[in-house]
């Protein structure tokens, strides 16, 4: 069996594997903001779950390009379902913003979050306690990884040279330099620089020395412990956003 038909038969399962069991309400799109938010004809704003899109008005200017083609994606996408949308709401329905958490799919179930993936145009993110695609999203987004397509034809930020203008949404790679346990989180430094609060729902295991990739949203709030100083975090609930390599 060739490895593309393998390939092609993972994808595939995991496409099937993100048909949530989530209950479905046909809904109307009124407009599209970006990649991953739209609003609805009663002016409900939904923020898709699972993935996180670049900003159409930040970052470099090949982040720029790519938040402008998942837009132009998530666009066609509802004007190809726009007699046949549902909205699914996660366990966690709102967030800090009021808007609606859950999925946007179509009459099989399927929903663009799929081809945002393929195409490299989106990033897989957990954010617990909705979590339900989580895995199906990680085996589609490994992919795009593979090809180098979208956002995968660029490195990530190396920790040691993180700056305020990587601020939010970040995928960053470094070396485990010091690891805290704490009560209700497990904190990691990346080359000395950059701390990872992971929220401890289950312990880490010692990952001092190695290398790992980090996905989420870093903010300039400052860590301080046993003398060590960094000046930005990154803050996470769920272990599937860091990848040792």
């Amino acid at each position: 069996m060739s490895a593309f038909f393998v390939s092609a038969i993972s994808v595939v399962q995991a496409s099937d594997s993100c048909m949530s069991s989530i209950k479905k309400v046909k809904v109307s799109v009124r407009y599209v903001y970006d990649g991953d938010t739209l609003q609805l004809s009663d002016r409900r704003r939904v923020r898709l779950v699972g993935i996180n899109t670049p900003e159409l008005k930040s970052g470099p200017s090949w982040s720029r390009v790519i938040a402008q083609q998942a837009a132009a994606v998530l666009k066609h996408w509802v004007s190809l379902h726009k007699e046949e949308i549902y909205l699914q709401v996660e366990r966690e329905a709102h967030d800090s913003y009021g808007r609606v958490l859950g999925y946007i799919v179509g009459s099989n179930g399927a929903g663009p979050d799929i081809e945002l993936l393929e195409k490299g145009l989106a990033y897989s993110v957990a954010v617990a306690p909705n979590v339900q695609k989580q895995k199906c999203h990680w085996l589609i987004e490994k992919k795009a990884r593979s090809a180098g397509v979208g956002v995968w034809a660029h490195e990530p930020v190396r920790a040691s040279k993180f700056g305020k203008k990587h601020l939010g949404f970040a995928v960053l790679q470094g070396k485990v330099t010091r690891q805290f346990r704490f009560k209700t989180a497990d904190a990691l430094v990346l080359d000395d620089k950059v701390v990872v609060m992971l929220r401890n729902t289950s312990r880490l295991v010692s990952l001092s020395g190695r290398n790992v990739q980090v996905r989420g949203w870093a903010q300039a709030k400052a860590f301080k412990r046993d003398g060590f100083n960094a000046a930005f975090t990154v803050y996470l609930n769920h272990a599937s956003n860091i990848e040792v390599l």
